[in-house]
């Protein structure tokens, strides 16, 4: 379903610094604003007053949010008069967590009751110019009317393979039967899963879980029981753990006499697989009104309606027998009306956003909107696009096909060759290159249906361009969250590995570096949604060790930590996010054992954050984002842009939280912090990322 929406300048501005900025505004006079709130707001120009209240937000539809606001206006010596503003405001992920900015404010009413609202609405108007409010995103959505129809048609529910276990358990997921690469010693790897997974010369299996632990079995079902560690030379072959970023430190060893984490058991699938691991017998507890939660179980477990309930990847399954099942898909709008009372805090409270009409699933709802962008340079960037032997393209309807053999998304329409890489589009005369940066991408690219292994592509379209650089944007389904039956959801659903398994060279695989490309996965990551982010991460709280360690060549320029990697799918987006390789890629504010910002994306960088702004107000062109209902929205910028001053110019509206620097933005505190950012932000060039 197609629908238009507006994309400002600050839609860009993805990680805005959560304080607020300030109009240019003729000889406005500034006053004290409140220390521990922006509202309200107060301003005088040419001897009037205006006091502009916090507003009560009214409905949602993509990024834009509408709201009204009462606004006093008190002229000279005159007794104040009060009345009501009825505006609009464009959403943009701010850089806190679970916060957004509001900036490019358009006034499309104004009622005075002594007949001035024109006049209130034009100067009001001047001072909202370049202004940005941050505000927690539920609070936005609490009781706001929901556009619905971001809905995702054409996804697959089909119900994978889900192991339930009375201990905990470890899931190693494998595209397929296990490929292996040569490892020193006679060793071999399998090179088709991102975890560390060896197999000796005498046949035994081999894993490490919690960056010290080995575990072997003698096949690869097992059971896996601990063991010492292969020979040193063969754990070398392995690779070393990345350094931490600066600031940071890896994560330290229990100290004597604390309790370790229990061994857990250790289960290896070939096929997508949802993991309910118990440690022991089920122990019920209430969760709320009719329904109990199995409170030492690693995943969601529920019981209601004499039935078990369990949680994947977003969507919900149930059977009436644990131990065998079968085990059912249930759309969300057909589950028990008890689960809207799931707990709002506490283990279960992720949950909640697989409960249409919950809080959550509002703001998933309101999330899936925001646009995301990267600017990139048209000199000197790069995509490297590889083959697994010669090309193989697989023909879909409409004349398009896709490469399944290719280490990035490539497909071939009537005009070339156009390759979706790390958020933006190439485009190539033939399957071998030179790639360029495209500025305009065919619309038939975006008729990739979802159960091509393509389909997160067509969430990323050119929304700004200039003669030196691309811009391009892309919302929450480029990063595998898909809005169904009004809630989020992870991947397609289909299992792209099996309908297109990719094979493995075996001289590559012989290189210690190289993990076997795998398209996205919907299964097999324990993945949960993150209301910080509006996209999934993995899940936390095991309690034990919950993850196999990663092969340091499936880090890339990403970090989470020796044996702590953010992962996605079978491959697990190995890379630096932003859906390198087949893979979803970016875990935004989620980290694992590090520091409260982890590994931040490539975007939060101010400086480009700036300059992407300014060319998009210059443009002045019409985005072209057409998954999600975005389609030409025209582009909104006052004649300041986001050069927005600082607390103490001569400006409307104060900052509460501080003075801002002449470009408007504070600080960033996620690398002051120790989160990890890429040197070049989110400008890329000279051979791809900086």
């Amino acid at each position: 379903m197609n629908r238009t929406f507006a994309v400002s300048a600050t839609t860009l501005a993805l990680a805005c610094a959560p304080c607020l900025a300030l109009a240019q505004s003729g000889t406005a006079t500034a006053q004290a604003a409140s220390a521990t709130t922006a509202w309200p707001q107060k301003a005088t120009v040419d001897g009037t007053t205006f006091l502009l209240n916090a507003p009560e937000y009214t409905a949602i539809n993509g990024n834009t949010v509408s709201m009204r606001a009462t606004v006093q206006v008190k002229r000279g010596d005159a007794a104040p008069v009060d009345g009501r503003v009825d505006m609009s405001a464009v959403m943009a992920q701010a850089a806190a967590p679970g916060y957004v900015e509001l900036s490019d404010f358009q006034i499309s009413a104004c009622t005075m009751p002594d007949g001035t609202g024109a006049d209130v609405q034009s100067k009001l108007g001047s001072l909202l110019q370049g202004m940005g409010i941050e505000s927690m995103l539920t609070n936005i959505v609490q009781g706001v009317a929901i556009d619905a129809s971001r809905n995702v048609t054409g996804l697959s529910n089909t119900p994978p393979a889900i192991r339930v276990t009375d201990r905990p358990t470890v899931l190693i997921s494998v595209t397929g039967d296990p490929a292996f690469g040569a490892c020193d010693d006679d060793w071999q790897r399998v090179v088709n899963t991102p975890s560390i997974l060896l197999k000796s010369p005498e046949g035994t299996w081999y894993t490490r879980v919690g960056g010290t632990q080995w575990l072997s079995a003698p096949s690869m079902s097992g059971p896996f029981a601990a063991a010492s560690a292969p020979p040193s030379d063969v754990v070398e072959e392995i690779g070393q753990p990345p350094a931490p970023p600066a600031g940071t430190s890896a994560p330290q060893a229990s100290p004597a006499g604390a309790p370790q984490p229990k061994l857990p058991d250790v289960f290896v699938a070939t096929k997508p697989t949802i993991l309910v691991s118990v440690d022991g017998a089920p122990r019920l507890e209430a969760a709320c009104d009719g329904v109990q939660w199995v409170a030492n179980a690693t995943t969601p477990l529920l019981r209601a309606n004499d039935a078990w309930w369990t949680l994947g990847s977003g969507r919900w399954f149930t059977t009436s027998d644990l131990t065998n099942g079968p085990w059912t898909y249930v759309a969300a709008t057909g589950l028990p009306a008890s689960f809207a009372n799931l707990p709002a805090t506490g283990p279960l409270a992720p949950a909640r956003a697989s409960v249409p009409g919950t809080l959550e699933a509002n703001s998933a709802v309101a999330a899936s909107g925001i646009v995301r962008a990267i600017t990139v340079p048209r000199s000197g960037a790069q995509c490297q696009v590889k083959f697994r032997g010669q090309p193989d393209f697989r023909p879909l309807d409409g004349g398009i096909s896709y490469a399944t053999n290719a280490s990035q998304p490539v497909i071939k329409l009537a005009d070339g060759f156009y390759c979706c890489d790390d958020g933006a589009w190439y485009k190539a005369p033939s399957e071998s290159g030179p790639w360029a940066v495209c500025d305009t991408v065919p619309a038939a690219a975006y008729s990739i249906p979802a159960s091509c292994p393509a389909y997160a592509c067509t969430y990323v379209s050119v929304v700004a361009s200039s003669p030196e650089t691309v811009t391009f944007g892309s919302t929450s389904g480029y990063l595998g969250t898909y809005m169904q039956d009004g809630v989020p959801v992870y991947g397609t659903g289909y299992d792209y590995n099996a309908q297109n398994p990719q094979p493995v060279d075996a001289a590559q695989a012989d290189v210690p570096s190289y993990v076997a490309p795998s398209y996205p996965s919907t299964y097999g990551n324990q993945a949960q949604y993150s209301y910080d982010t509006g996209t999934y991460a993995p899940q936390q709280g095991y309690g034990y060790y919950g993850y196999a360690d990663m092969y340091p060549s499936v880090y890339g320029m990403g970090y989470g930590g020796w044996g702590w990697s953010p992962y996605w799918g079978t491959a697990f987006g190995y890379g630096c996010g932003w859906g390198y390789g087949w893979g979803y890629g970016d875990w935004g504010n989620w980290n694992r054992g590090w520091n409260n910002w982890g590994n931040r994306r490539n975007w939060n960088n101010s400086e480009n954050r700036i300059a992407a702004q300014n060319r998009w107000n210059t443009a002045k062109m019409n985005n072209d984002l057409r998954r999600d209902g975005e389609t030409s929205g025209s582009l909104r910028g006052g004649a300041n842009g986001m050069n927005r001053g600082g607390a103490g110019s001569p400006a409307g509206w104060h900052s509460p939280t501080g003075s801002r620097g002449a470009s408007g933005f504070s600080p960033a505190r996620y690398g002051q912090t120790g989160g990890y950012r890429n040197s070049g932000g989110e400008r890329r060039g000279g051979g791809g990322r900086r």
